[in-house]
């Protein structure tokens, strides 16, 4: 969810690493033909509304502005699946506003440290940026939030430069 610097760019390399990648847009996005909605399309990705792809989805990325966190997340929770997870890239509505989520989805943070051009620039290099990553405490249900977020922050080629956990 969210197309912007760290959403496209990180939805490049996690592409490029052989993952499958869709952009799941408000609709208003999609039919206004928004830039969200032309960088993914332009980019080759499936695009379809919240109600289309995040049912499907294993893990759903937040990667919207920090002031539409909280929306995006109510919009989007009651359409996961019983157990998918929940990502972000920084984890600011999840500590400090202390945003809920359903206790059946694993919550989990990965966060390149530095802008999404330069993530993609160094994954095409074959390096990565460093990237810290962190599973929330009371939203891993199975105990596989560190596994997913390894992979992610993998896919994104953040293991080529270092990842800490947070």
């Amino acid at each position: 969810v969210g197309c912007g610097a760290q959403g496209l760019n990180q939805g490049l390399n996690m592409r490029d690493s052989g993952l499958d990648v869709a952009y799941a847009l408000r609709k208003e996005a999609i039919d206004e033909k928004r830039a969200s909605w032309r960088k993914a399309t332009e980019n080759g990705f499936k695009v379809g509304t919240y109600e289309d792809l995040i049912p499907q989805a294993d893990l759903v990325v937040n990667l919207t502005p920090d002031k539409q966190h909280s929306s995006v997340v109510r919009a989007v929770q009651p359409l996961m699946k019983d157990g998918a997870a929940l990502g972000y890239s920084h984890g600011f509505n999840i500590v400090e506003v202390g945003e809920q989520v359903r206790k059946d989805i694993t919550v989990v943070m990965v966060a390149p440290k530095c802008p999404g051009t330069e993530v993609r620039e160094e994954y095409k290099r074959g390096f990565g940026v460093p990237t810290l990553i962190a599973v929330h405490p009371e939203n891993d249900p199975k105990g596989e939030g560190m596994a997913i977020a390894k992979a992610w922050a993998a896919a994104t080629g953040g293991h080529r430069a270092g990842v800490l956990e947070s």
